[in-house]
């Protein structure tokens, strides 16, 4: 009886998504990454349920350009931060800059591509010293993609071994 009650919420929780389609992809990327240190919104459980729907793929690209841009608005945290400091720590923040600017790129990847780690870490400090942009947000819709693809696929082939394993 357990195991029908879980089906049943399962399925209605994928209906509920499936109405939102592709759109709810990026909606719910966004809304996952967008909040300061603590995710209000778990994007990964929609992202799943659509990708188990839905063309995975899409999906996953979808959210990860939803969740890199929703990621992105932590940069300009960092940004405006750097008018509430000094004009020396200001130098301090653009030489720092300078050095992470050759890892930089792949440092975001990694932060964005992994589903635990704290992006916010990186991407205030990133604005705090003036990062190129172009290339952060680039970076960061990598990571997210393919950490959404994941979710994405993870709902499509999960549902189903879910559903064999539960007899439905």
């Amino acid at each position: 009886m357990r195991h029908l009650f879980f089906l049943i919420t399962i399925s209605e929780l994928i209906k509920i998504v499936e109405n939102l389609g592709y759109v709810g992809a990026f909606v719910a990327g966004f809304l996952g990454t967008s909040s300061i240190f603590l995710s209000i919104f778990p994007s990964f459980l929609v992202i799943m349920a659509l990708g188990a729907k839905l063309n995975p793929f899409l999906v996953g690209v979808l959210g990860g350009i939803g969740s890199g841009v929703g990621q992105f608005t932590h940069y300009y945290i960092g940004y405006a931060g750097r008018y509430a400091v000094s004009e020396k720590r200001k130098k301090q923040l653009d030489e720092f800059g300078k050095k992470i600017n050759k890892y930089g790129v792949l440092l975001i990847f990694i932060f964005a591509a992994t589903p635990l780690s704290p992006d916010d870490l990186v991407w205030i400090p990133l604005g705090a010293m003036n990062y190129p942009k172009t290339k952060a947000l680039i970076a960061a819709i990598a990571g997210k993609t393919i950490l959404n693809l994941i979710y994405a696929y993870g709902g499509y082939y999960g549902i189903r071994i879910l559903l064999r394993w539960l007899g439905a």
